[in-house]
């Protein structure tokens, strides 16, 4: 061999080896950052192409009566969800179920582990998937709970519903995560308590394969994962059975409202307004035309009437006007004014009282138990509108009461000689001859109504209704001595059983009540009819106020009404034998006659 050939080869050779030890170098150190150096960071994205996560959605919490009746709780729904995979494969998996179950879907096509697809599905849909599409598509079925109201439409104006998220909710700032898709309280208590309603999701772990299916091996899945807690159940104050006695007896060809507090603390036992709604049907993906349904219809029966209908009160407002005069020594129970010749005129206008003959002459007493208007006409003469209006105003007129419920309740309109002159082109006296009579441009809520007669009938204390926690402390009425309320409860249960009683509708056999009926004249309909009571006379536990709007006679309408509540609240009590005497000059009970009249 040539040596400078030899030379030369042995110079190549070398090189050679040179740049083979070089490769295998950096192979070595390719496989050495591969598998030693960054083995975590890789590991941890083979994980997660193997392994998903899931949010398991936190149980709501139960909204039961004082008594532990269910009123809101959870049901098991089927929830179609799509493990999220390529644009390409999400769109195919989408379009496979659409043609399977034969049913458009809308879906989210942000980046997500798993995309809902499609809630609350039926059984058919369920066995299609799990059985047609699992093994193909990256489709699974999981179990959400769904809230569920098993009395249906029965005080569904407290307890609220529920509707989805939207893009605006999920802007505000809350307690607690929300994502798109879950339910939040929009009305009742489902709102005011949502923090407290909902729960806290939990975290769950799904092992998938290549194409994004679920697969079920003997391989760890990571720690970390976390159970959902439940939401807190709230006892609210409510007495179903007073409720469902107060749904029912109300007309169902009628609207209206009951409102019964405990008239101690202001515990709400019922609040009823009609017509209702079922909340079911805000949760059902297969209610929509039942839902709009509600939230169209003519007869508003997403009001909720009870806090914010705005009724003039008609003559049960009349006690406003004796407790304003007995405090100022314009009257007693021996005054009389001048005879009700059934009409008087004040000005240029004549005001009517319903009885047109007349009445004769009364005294406050007397004037209660009849409801005359002509004798509250002469009484308000005497005391003029600021005193009025300041007695009213001390009872709560014009005002919120506080109770906490969504939407909030109104205030009502408590007229005053400024507002008059502001909004009618002056005040003129007529208008106080309505006024005290509960008609013209007074307007209260029922929840005003029973927080009113609450108050008279305990003592001078105005209450805060509430329907969850402690009782707020009630608050003593300045300016009314319990002198003036002995007398102006002495008439309300005349009422009930004197002669010429209103009320004789309302009686119930050993249990003593006192009460006052109203018919409220509405311009462009028939008259509401109204009744406000409280019982027992001698301790007041209960007090309720009854409108039905275009009812007529609250004697004859309302009073019956307000009789159901109560029954419904003293059932199985033990009760006295009969009513008890008032004092000697209160009239003796009259015959258990229905009575018609205002």
């Amino acid at each position: 061999m040539d040596p400078v050939t030899h030379e030369e080869w042995t110079r190549r050779l070398r090189g050679l080896l040179i740049l083979v030890s070089i490769l295998f170098s950096i192979l070595l150190l390719r496989l050495f950052h591969l598998q030693i150096a960054t083995f975590a960071v890789y590991h941890r994205e083979s994980e997660e192409n193997r392994i998903t996560h899931k949010t398991v959605r936190a149980p709501r919490g139960r909204i039961v009566d004082r008594n532990g009746e269910v009123l809101a709780r959870n049901r098991a729904s089927y929830t179609i969800f799509l493990i999220s995979s390529t644009r390409k494969r999400n769109a195919e998996a989408v379009s496979a179920l659409e043609k399977a179950i034969d049913d458009n879907i809308t879906y989210s096509r942000k980046r997500s582990p798993t995309v809902r697809l499609k809630r609350d599905v039926d059984f058919r849909s369920v066995c299609i998937v799990e059985e047609g599409l699992s093994p193909d598509w990256p489709l699974q079925i999981e179990i959400e709970p769904q809230r569920d109201y098993p009395m249906g439409s029965l005080a569904a104006h407290v307890i609220g519903y529920m509707g989805q998220m939207q893009k605006d909710d999920l802007a505000i700032p809350r307690a607690k995560p929300y994502a798109a898709g879950d339910y939040i309280g929009r009305t009742g208590i489902e709102k005011v308590w949502e923090a407290n309603l909902r729960g806290d999701d939990g975290l769950s772990y799904v092992e998938v394969d290549a194409l994004g299916r679920r697969i079920s091996d003997e391989s760890p899945l990571p720690k970390g994962e976390r159970p959902a807690v439940p939401g807190q159940e709230l006892k609210l104050t409510l007495d179903l059975n007073v409720q469902r006695a107060a749904e029912s007896a109300l007309p169902d060809t009628l609207s209206g409202s009951v409102v019964a507090l405990d008239a101690r603390n202001g515990a709400v036992l019922a609040m009823v307004s009609k017509p209702s709604f079922d909340p079911n049907v805000f949760v059902s993906y297969q209610a929509q035309e039942e839902r709009r349904r509600f939230v169209n219809g003519e007869s508003q029966p997403m009001l909720n009437r009870a806090i914010r209908g705005l009724y003039p009160p008609g003559s049960t407002l009349k006690m406003i006007a004796a407790v304003a005069a007995l405090e100022a020594g314009l009257t007693d129970t021996l005054s009389t004014f001048e005879a009700c010749a059934g009409s008087l005129r004040v000005g240029d206008t004549v005001f009517h009282c319903f009885n047109r003959d007349g009445h004769g002459e009364l005294n406050l007493l007397e004037a209660t138990e009849a409801s005359c208007n002509i004798y509250f006409n002469h009484l308000a003469q005497v005391l003029g509108v600021e005193a009025w209006r300041e007695s009213a105003e001390k009872f709560g007129f014009g005002q919120v009461t506080g109770i906490h419920l969504a939407p909030g309740e109104k205030a009502g309109l408590l007229p005053s000689r400024q507002w008059y002159n502001e909004k009618r082109g002056g005040w003129r006296g007529g208008h106080l001859m309505n006024l005290v009579i509960g008609q013209g441009d007074m307007l209260a809520t029922p929840l005003q109504m029973a927080r009113y007669v609450a108050a008279l009938g305990n003592g001078g204390f105005l209450v805060t209704p509430h329907l969850y926690g402690p009782a707020p402390l009630p608050r003593l009425i300045d300016g009314v001595s319990p002198a003036t309320l002995d007398i102006v409860k002495r008439g309300m249960h005349r009422v009930v059983y004197g002669e010429h009683g209103t009320g004789h509708s309302v009686r119930i056999a050993g249990i003593d009540i006192a009460g006052k009926s109203g018919t409220a004249q509405v311009p462009n309909s028939n008259d509401d009819a109204w009744f406000v009571a409280f019982a027992p006379y001698d301790d007041p536990e209960i007090a309720v106020a009854a409108v039905v709007e275009g009812g007529g006679g609250g004697g004859a309408v309302a009073a019956p009404v307000v009789r159901r509540v109560l029954e419904a609240y003293f059932a199985g009590r033990p009760v006295s034998k009969r009513p008890v005497s008032r004092t000697a000059d209160d009239a003796a009970p009259g015959p258990l006659a229905e009575s018609g009249g205002t």
